[in-house]
């Protein structure tokens, strides 16, 4: 990160001194997006031979739990409403949600983040189902893509690289596993 990413200012309200006043450089902001927007795209792939329906309910319903986090988990963390947030969620809940004082992050963000596991492990469950009950290499590949990106990838940019040089990573349930 360049010198401008990580300029240091002071932010009232952040509960973190000299931490969320850094900047989140853009660049880290879209890798730690796009893998999540490619899982989405990959699952409704794997989810067309069941309908087209059901593929675009399963975006839309992906789309709508993204707002959800960000109205829910978002508003008690350290870095809503700066720029702070590896993943740009910080500024963009801020836009549309109040921040809630008093409330653990911790404790919030395990919770809630069970809105997020059907867009894992629906089209997991119906990719397996449908190579199952129908087998074909590119339904295999498609599930295998699937998998990397959503269980190694995502995880390890997040590890690697977005929570890397976060303060409030021993707080969070992502990067502890508590």
């Amino acid at each position: 990160m360049n010198k401008e990413t990580m300029e240091q200012k002071p932010t009232a309200g952040c509960g973190i001194p000299l931490s969320c006043g850094r900047a989140v450089p853009t660049w880290l902001v879209i890798l730690d997006n796009v893998p999540t927007a490619i899982l989405f795209v990959l699952g409704a792939a794997l989810l067309v031979p069941l309908g087209w329906t059901f593929a675009a309910l399963f975006l839309a319903y992906c789309a709508l739990t993204i707002v959800l986090f960000w109205g829910r988990i978002c508003p008690s963390c350290h870095h809503f409403g700066t720029r702070a947030c590896p993943c740009g969620y910080g500024v963009l809940a801020a836009r549309f949600f109040r921040r809630k004082s008093g409330e653990n992050f911790r404790e919030v963000f395990r919770r809630n983040i069970v809105i997020m596991f059907p867009c894992w492990f629906i089209p997991l469950g119906g990719g397996a189902w449908l190579l199952h009950s129908e087998f074909s290499m590119g339904r295999l590949v498609l599930l295998s893509v699937f998998c990397f990106v959503g269980f190694v990838a995502i995880p390890l940019i997040a590890k690697l690289v977005g929570c890397r040089n976060c303060e409030i990573k021993k707080d969070c349930p992502w990067m502890t596993g508590k």
